[in-house]
C-alpha cells in the first residue's frame, strides 16, 4: 500500500508526463484549414507576394492577411483575445510582447527552436521575444534608428552635413542653425498613438544623457533621477526653449507628420528606421543622406510573431510562422529590415544603403521587456506632452511619471 507522500509523488509525476507530451507533440494542420494574419499597415503592399508565395507553398492552407492601422492596433487585438475570437498569428511590437504574454493571452512556442539558428537572429529582437526566459513569438523584423538628414534644408542655411561620431550636443548646435524661416532643424515625435517612434528619440536622450526609466533590476522607476531629468529636458527643450522642432509637435507621429515635412524641405533632421527609406525614394527630387544618431545611442526595436491563446488554427499558424522564419522567404517577403543576420547577405538587404542600420545595431539599446511595459509607456508618453505643452517643468512630469511608474509595477 503506497504513502500518501509515495501517492502524490506518483501522481505529479503522471501530470508532468502528460504536460511533456502536450508540449511537444504538434497536431499537422487540416487541409482546408485557414490562417488569419494580423499585422501593421505597411504590410499593405507585400501581401500580394506573401500570398503568391504561401499558397505555392502551402496550397492546403488558406491564408488570409489582415494588414491594419498601428492607432488602436494592440488595443484592437487585446480585446479580440479577450473576447475569444483572436487571429491565428498577431505580429507584435517587440515593446509588447512581455505586456501580452504577462496577460496569458499568448501561447509559450515550445519546440520551434528545434530547426531554428538562433543565433542568426539579431539579440535584442531576439530576447524580446521571450518573457521571464520562454519564446512566446518569432522575430520577423529587426530595427535600429538613425538620423535622416535633408541635404535641400542643410545647403539654404548654409551648415555642413552631420557626420558618424557627432554628439547630442553637436545635433542641437546644429538644429539651431538650420532653423531659419520656412524651415526647422529637427523632427520630435510626441503622439501617444504612435509610442515607438516616441520613443526613438525620447528614450535615446535619456540614455545618451546616462538616466534610464527603470532600476537595473526592473523593480523601481528612475526617470525622476537627475540624470533622466536632463536627458529629458533636453527633449522637451527642442520644442518649449530652442524652437528647433515645428509648430504641432505635440501631437505629431514620425511618419504621418515628421516625415511628409521633410519631404516638403521645411525639416532638415529625423530620427527612425529603416522604413523611412522606403517613403523618401518616392520623390526623385528630395536630396538627403544618413548618419548614426548622436552618441551613438539609439533604440533598437522590431516586430515579431506570436500565436493567440484560443487561436482556431494554431497548427497551420506553426506551419506559417516556421515558413516565415526561413531565410529565403524572410528576405524575399519582407518589406522592413529583417530579423536574421544572414538574410543580409543577399538582395535586396545587401544593398548599401542597408549597412548603416546594421551598424547601428551594435549600440542599440532595447527598451525595459517587463510585463506592464505597454502602460508604462502611456505614463511616459502622456506626461512628457504636459511638458511640451507648458503645464509642468520636466522635474514635475518626471515626478509624476515615477509615482505612476512604481504604482504599475507594485500592481505583480
Amino acid at each position: 500500500m503506497r504513502t500518501r507522500p509515495a501517492l502524490w509523488t506518483a501522481v505529479l509525476l503522471g501530470l508532468a508526463w502528460m504536460l511533456t507530451v502536450s508540449v511537444s507533440t504538434f497536431a499537422a494542420p487540416k487541409a482546408n484549414d485557414t490562417v488569419t494574419v494580423w499585422v501593421g499597415s505597411w504590410w499593405q503592399s507585400q501581401v500580394p507576394l506573401v500570398m503568391e508565395t504561401w499558397t505555392r507553398d502551402y496550397p492546403e492552407i488558406a491564408l488570409k492577411m489582415e494588414p491594419l492601422p498601428i492607432n488602436g492596433y494592440l488595443d484592437k487585438f487585446i480585446a479580440s483575445a479577450l473576447g475569444g475570437a483572436p487571429p491565428d498569428v498577431i505580429d507584435l511590437d517587440a515593446t509588447w510582447v512581455s505586456t501580452v504574454a504577462a496577460k496569458g493571452l499568448l501561447q509559450q512556442l515550445v519546440g520551434y527552436t528545434k530547426d531554428l539558428d538562433v543565433k542568426d537572429y539579431t539579440p535584442s529582437i531576439w530576447a524580446a521575444s521571450h518573457y521571464k526566459g520562454l519564446l512566446y513569438a518569432l522575430p520577423n523584423r529587426a530595427s535600429s534608428t538613425v538620423f535622416y538628414y535633408n541635404k535641400t534644408v542643410f545647403d539654404k542655411a548654409g551648415v555642413a552635413y552631420p557626420t558618424d561620431g557627432w554628439t547630442y550636443s553637436d545635433m542641437l548646435r546644429t538644429a539651431r542653425k538650420v532653423t531659419m524661416a520656412g524651415q526647422y532643424g529637427v523632427g520630435v515625435a510626441a503622439d501617444i498613438s504612435d509610442p515607438s517612434n516616441v520613443m526613438d528619440l525620447l528614450a535615446a536622450s535619456i540614455w545618451a544623457h546616462g538616466g534610464d526609466f527603470l532600476s537595473k533590476d526592473n523593480s523601481k522607476a528612475t526617470i525622476n533621477s537627475p540624470k533622466s531629468i536632463e536627458g529629458l529636458a533636453f527633449w522637451s527643450d527642442l520644442y518649449t526653449k530652442y524652437h528647433v522642432a515645428p509648430q504641432g509637435t505635440p501631437n505629431f507621429s514620425t511618419t504621418r507628420d515628421l516625415v511628409p515635412l521633410f519631404e516638403a524641405n521645411k525639416l532638415g533632421m529625423v530620427t527612425g528606421s529603416s522604413n523611412i527609406i522606403d517613403e523618401l525614394s518616392k520623390h526623385r527630387e528630395l536630396s538627403w543622406g544618413m548618419v548614426l544618431s548622436p552618441d551613438k545611442v539609439n533604440r533598437s526595436g522590431g516586430w515579431t510573431m506570436g500565436v493567440p491563446v484560443g487561436a482556431k488554427n494554431a497548427a497551420a499558424a506553426r506551419v506559417f510562422l516556421l515558413w516565415l522564419a526561413k531565410p529565403v522567404n524572410m528576405g524575399k517577403l519582407m518589406n522592413r529590415t529583417p530579423a536574421r543576420l544572414s538574410v543580409y547577405n543577399a538582395p535586396p538587404w545587401s544593398d548599401p544603403k542597408y549597412v548603416i542600420f546594421t551598424k547601428a545595431l551594435q549600440d542599440a539599446r532595447s527598451l525595459p521587456g517587463i510585463a506592464n511595459w505597454a502602460s508604462i509607456q502611456t505614463v511616459i508618453i502622456t506626461e512628457a506632452q504636459r511638458i511640451l505643452v507648458g503645464q509642468m517643468t520636466p522635474q514635475q512630469a518626471a515626478d509624476s511619471m515615477a509615482k505612476q511608474i512604481d504604482a504599475i509595477l507594485a500592481k505583480k
